[in-house]
């Protein structure tokens, strides 16, 4: 319960989870000079951030001191990085993966071995839900849920087109046809009402994006999907960690890619899903079609060679104890991003996202008034700046120049899909961003708005 918002050493109680919601509140405390109670469940993948914490509610000192502890030491180039990739782990990171591996190495058990078993449990223990699936990829992830929850050849799929290729492509591994919805604005999430108007006889399935992070309004789509007897399968590939991931849903497919939230050392997803009858089905699909337990001995007709290897396992449960410490440094990142960019943001010249418990922020999007050419214009005044932005994605599902653009895209509308598309930019958020270079950005992005306006 919070007392006090202006004593820094007020405490806050009850236990946190280590889910979304908790970072939200701890970033907020942190951010009005709050302590945080040492309160935080006992999960692998809260280790460090409990590590943390403790040492802030044990140690005298300023909550600026603490909260600089948090971030690196500020870089004397004057350049800020989109995404460097040298620092995608930090060095305690770094050295945690690389002592996992000499283990492996040692032990050669390369492939298959007992890290899979354990990462899974606490991929699932992160998760809140009783089953993880571990995959090679959070593209293996998502076709083997597709499956998994009955989707086959000529079946439909309802999607968002403002996601990465991966999201179409396993619909396509299914030998399904991905059907596409508009989106709810300004996040860019699947729209219900959109999704209600595409079903047809033909659907078997709902594939909603958390873009960027955000969880969709899956409350909303699991109604849809009731009413006409459909399937969900979540792509929570940029949303590890979020609240309500797999709550409303059949599965979920998470991905650790480096790049992501909550990275590893190469390619690495999960199935993550509360129905052991769903997780048994990944577990046959994801490994040749064999009886679980028993390799070589099929059950189905066909299955992929899609389980995560033993080696990559391991580095995963090296580097899992920091995903909630991570976590809270990009949710203070974006905290801090929609104060400092809130007079912007109030004269209308960029909408920066509200910040909100339900967000992992594995992105951190900002909307450019005046449309595609204003946002264009704006990167470019950036990049002269020397800050890199980017832009998610390029290139919309329906506007991709490939043999079955016109069968099965050809007749899209979706306004608010383009509207979004044409304004969003990105601007760097990681775990390895100092605060001295998210202020550069901010610095940068109110002297570009106003040469704009001039």
């Amino acid at each position: 319960m919070t007392v006090s918002t202006a004593d820094p050493g007020t405490i806050t109680g009850s236990l946190l989870l280590g889910d979304s919601h908790s970072l939200h509140r701890v970033a907020e405390d942190l951010a009005r000079g709050m302590r945080v109670a040492q309160s935080l469940r006992d999960t692998l993948a809260n280790r460090e951030l409990a590590r943390t914490l403790a040492s802030w509610n044990s140690a005298p000192g300023h909550p600026d001191a603490f909260v600089a502890s948090l971030f690196p030491e500020p870089s004397p180039a004057s350049n800020v990085p989109f995404l460097p990739k040298e620092r995608l782990l930090s060095p305690r990171e770094k050295s945690a993966a690389g002592d996992a591996f000499t283990r492996v190495l040692e032990s050669c058990e390369f492939t298959s071995g007992p890290a899979v078993t354990a990462f899974e449990d606490a991929v699932a223990d992160h998760a809140g839900l009783s089953c993880a699936v571990a995959t090679g990829s959070g593209t293996d992830a998502l076709a083997i849920a597709l499956r998994a929850v009955g989707v086959e050849p000529g079946d439909e799929v309802i999607m968002p087109a403002n996601s990465f290729a991966a999201t179409e492509n396993a619909v396509f591994a299914c030998g399904a046809v991905p059907v596409l919805a508009d989106v709810t604005t300004p996040d860019g999430n699947l729209d219900p009402e959109s999704v209600a108007e595409r079903i047809t006889p033909r659907t078997v399935a709902l594939l909603p994006v958390h873009l960027y992070g955000k969880l969709a309004d899956m409350a909303g789509l699991r109604a849809v999907a009731d009413r006409r007897g459909l399937r969900i399968v979540e792509d929570a590939c940029q949303a590890i960690g979020v609240t309500g991931v797999g709550r409303y849903s059949d599965a979920a497919a998470l991905s650790f890619n480096p790049y992501k939230n909550v990275g590893l050392c190469g390619k690495a997803g999960a199935v993550v899903t509360g129905s052991a009858e769903i997780a048994e089905r990944c577990r046959v699909l994801g490994y040749h079609a064999f009886v679980p337990g028993r390799k070589n001995v099929k059950c189905e007709a066909f299955g992929l060679n899609a389980r995560i290897d033993n080696t990559m396992a391991a580095i995963g449960l090296a580097l899992l104890p920091w995903t909630g410490l991570r976590g809270l440094r990009r949710t203070y990142l974006a905290r801090r991003y929609v104060e400092a960019l809130r007079p912007l943001a109030e004269e209308g010249v960029i909408e920066t996202p509200a910040f909100a418990p339900d967000h992992s922020w594995h992105l951190f999007p900002v909307l450019a008034a005046g449309g595609a050419a204003a946002r264009d214009a704006l990167l470019e005044r950036l990049a002269r700046a020397s800050v890199e932005t980017d832009v998610y994605y390029p290139v919309l599902t329906h506007r991709q120049k490939t043999p079955v653009r016109e069968r099965f895209f050809g007749q899209a509308d979706l306004p608010r899909t383009e509207w979004l598309h044409d304004r969003v930019l990105h601007l760097p958020l990681h775990a390895g961003l100092s605060l001295g270079e998210q202020d550069r950005v901010v610095e940068a992005l109110y002297a570009a708005t106003r040469r704009a306006a001039a």
